[in-house]
């Protein structure tokens, strides 16, 4: 997971997500860490805080396991700066998101 910390996470941050999630799933990122990458870049280009997106890894953890294309089709077809707001104020929003 030490690949987030070029993405500006720091060593406590990965130690909160590592704790909420179970060892399969940390597995399934670390092998996934590109895509991961991907999804975080366009998050944060969108406007998702990058503590909002902690808090995906946390909560929604999920989302990662979709494909960059199948998340941003999905927050296309709402009105972007409404979701950058909904998430950043509760992570649990997302589930309001109907994924493609």
């Amino acid at each position: 997971m030490d690949f987030l910390k070029q993405l500006g996470y720091t060593e406590q941050d990965i130690n909160d997500i590592k704790d909420y999630n179970y060892d399969y799933t940390l597995d399934n990122i670390i092998i996934n860490k590109e895509k991961v990458e991907d999804i975080i870049e366009y998050l944060l280009s969108i406007g998702i805080e990058r503590n909002t997106i902690k808090e995906i890894f946390m909560y929604q953890v999920g989302l990662f396991f979709k494909s960059k294309e199948e998340i941003k089709t999905s927050f296309d077809e709402y009105e972007i700066d409404s979701i950058v707001k909904s998430l950043n104020y509760d992570v649990n929003n997302i589930e309001l998101i109907d994924f493609i």
